[in-house]
């Protein structure tokens, strides 16, 4: 057990303590023998709901453009990497993101929230035998109980937060959306600050912006940020913080990866990292990177930041991913590679209980 006690490690009392009166009840009536996957960013959202659309920047009309629209129009089933079905087999909480473009900044960049959101709102209710959606950790233990997989809604790139007035209706719309984390930039600028591919870091509007996603209980995602954004987070953050789509760039030198002081910035405020599996990241040798290749990753920031650091954050239908994590369902051989590697404790960690145990601190 590691510094922050599980529902699988408590006792019925403790247990109680940790979640309520009913925790113990809803750990005994879960799915036991399944595999548990907390995973902290992927795209999918966007890829159904702006398939075949080649209006959108940046979007999936021409990647996809082969592919039938009725086999990318349904969550529950589709030729994405992630679909209800593949994550049938498994107790998986799945944060969805809305991924907005550089190209969009303001009322354009929020109305292409407003349609993903949509359909996620769309998805929930037709879907809603095989998904359930949770703003709080303690309602994945229902989820589970149900044999449904969880969902948590994300924002991959603020641009609609601008100084015009509007920031703060559309901060409070994001809470009441239930989205639970947000990434402040993509790779370029917006009116927050500066992404990977440029220099600054936070305007004096994005630390405002912090500090009232942090009042509203939503997460602050620092990937995609450069690393002045990363320390002005750092100086300005009251509460844990996330990298949720970031791997080891002592291991693949690629700006969209964490160097080791910064993990260790998110160790020392109780973060979360999520393992990226793009392909890019993972590899500057490897047009298909191996086991081996995602293991340098892992048991670097181990390393560096601790066991109760790491996460998933697979990046799933934003990025090619290697052959042997696609579709979403072969994770199950990376938790097999973990186990063998580092031991069951540390790859049940990495899969789900530090995540968990994050959204649980960072309130």
């Amino acid at each position: 057990m590691g510094l922050f006690m599980t529902l699988e490690d408590a006792s019925p009392e403790e247990a109680a303590k940790l979640w309520g009166d009913d925790a113990f009840s809803r750990v005994k009536d879960a799915n036991p023998d399944r595999l548990r996957v907390f995973d902290l960013h992927c795209d999918t959202l966007d890829r159904l709901a702006l398939s075949g659309d080649p209006g959108v920047p940046g979007g999936f009309a021409e990647h996809d453009a082969a592919i039938p629209r009725s086999r990318m129009s349904s969550l529950e089933d589709n030729v994405a990497h992630v679909s209800l079905a593949r994550t049938a087999p498994f107790s998986w909480c799945q944060c969805f993101a809305v991924f907005v473009p550089d190209q969009l900044q303001g009322d354009a960049a929020w109305a292409l929230f407003e349609r993903v959101r949509r359909f996620w709102e769309t998805s929930l209710e037709r879907h809603r035998d095989a998904i359930a959606r949770v703003r709080d950790v303690r309602e994945i233990e229902d989820a589970f109980a149900a044999s449904k997989t969880a969902g948590m809604l994300t924002v991959e790139g603020a641009s609609f937060l601008q100084d015009d007035g509007k920031a703060s209706a559309r901060l409070d719309a994001l809470a009441e959306a239930g989205v639970r984390m947000v990434t402040l930039t993509w790779n370029g600028r917006n009116a927050l600050g500066s992404g990977n591919e440029t220099l600054d870091g936070l305007t004096s509007f994005g630390g405002a912006c912090v500090r009232e996603l942090e009042a509203r209980g939503i997460v602050v995602d620092v990937s995609h940020l450069n690393e002045a954004g990363f320390r002005d987070v750092c100086a300005i953050a009251s509460r844990p913080f996330a990298a949720s789509h970031s791997n080891a760039r002592a291991i693949c030198d690629h700006p969209r990866n964490l160097e080791d002081w910064q993990l260790r910035e998110i160790a020392d405020c109780q973060g979360i990292v999520g393992l990226n599996f793009c392909r890019d990241f993972l590899s500057d040798l490897h047009a298909d990177p191996s086991p081996d290749d995602v293991l340098r990753h892992v048991d670097r920031i181990l390393e560096t930041a601790g066991e109760d650091v790491l996460a998933l954050g697979s990046d799933y239908d934003g990025c090619d991913v290697p052959s042997w994590l696609d579709p979403c369902d072969r994770v199950a051989d990376l938790h097999a590679l973990l186990e063998r590697q580092f031991g069951p404790n540390v790859a049940d960690k990495v899969f789900f209980e530090n995540a968990r145990a994050f959204f649980d601190r960072a309130g």
